[in-house]
């Protein structure tokens, strides 16, 4: 809005979006001001723009999924909101600090933190922790009831992958890793009560990568491989975007860039994914 391009103070208040509110219409109207400074400042991320993909999405088990990634696609999700990723983001940051500092206040250099690692010579990423006294490496996890449940029952695919690419990342390094493990805190909870630590070895006995980690690492360099042919048909114009095969799943296709329930309907861009698709929990 300009000087020049006035509006009435009723049709200033009535364009307060009804997903945000307040005590009065101002407030409401005041509320979708501040949303949309966190909502453009989240589009700026270095992680939204980020064009190549990380071990954090390397063992997502869509193709269609991540050769679109590959391929760049315009992204169509306009259902997703980036708070958990925001609140995410914050809390990484945090603690980050908080390990830094506790090795100034033990005079050890037990914890590295935020550490760039390459797995893949074409798909690096940052570990958010090794912990030099236990040879482990530990990705933190800020997750609401329902996704802390499901790390206490069986942790997500893309999990597992993240942190055996985070590992062989430090293995190449040259550093022992001994064990990988999620840090799952309670994001949402009103204390830290509810943390929960899952952990798998990374070595055998004999101090190799153990046989079941070196299949699954085997697998997912295979799985991109194959999606990067299917990113350049994409490209090419060789497949469409629907023939690329897709995995639905009730979690992950909320979060997804191409996640867009009308397509089923209307045929228009993007996938229709899951129909029990939900936020964050």
């Amino acid at each position: 809005m300009t000087v020049t391009d006035p509006i009435s103070p009723a049709e200033f208040m009535s364009t307060a979006p009804k997903a945000v509110g307040g005590s009065s219409p101002w407030g409401s109207r005041y509320a979708a001001e501040l949303r949309r400074v966190f909502m453009e400042q989240a589009a700026q991320a270095p992680r939204t723009l980020q064009q190549h993909l990380g071990p954090s999405e390397l063992g997502v088990e869509c193709d269609r999924q991540v050769a679109g990634k590959i391929a760049a696609l315009p992204y169509t999700n306009h259902v997703v909101d980036p708070w958990p990723s925001i609140r995410g983001t914050a809390l990484h940051a945090w603690a980050a600090d908080a390990f830094v500092a506790d090795n100034d206040r033990t005079g050890l250099l037990r914890w590295i933190a935020e550490q760039r690692v390459t797995p893949h010579p074409d798909h690096p990423g940052t570990a958010d922790l090794y912990d030099a006294l236990e040879q482990a490496v530990v990705d933190h996890k800020f997750l609401g009831e329902s996704s802390m449940a499901k790390i206490r029952k069986d942790p997500p695919r893309k999990y597992v992958v993240q942190l055996l690419l985070y590992g062989l990342g430090y293995h190449l390094l040259g550093l022992p890793v001994r064990r990988i493990a999620i840090a799952a805190y309670p994001a949402t909870a009103g204390s830290l009560d509810g943390l929960y630590v899952w952990d798998r070895r990374f070595l055998d006995e004999t101090g190799q990568v153990a046989p079941e980690n070196v299949e699954l690492l085997t697998t997912v360099f295979g799985d991109t491989d194959r999606r990067k042919h299917q990113a350049d048909d994409l490209m090419g114009g060789r497949l469409t975007f629907e023939q690329i095969p897709a995995t639905p799943d009730s979690d992950e296709c909320y979060f997804c860039p191409f996640y867009r329930p009308q397509s089923a309907r209307d045929g228009g861009p993007g996938c229709p994914g899951s129909t029990k698709s939900s936020g964050p929990g």
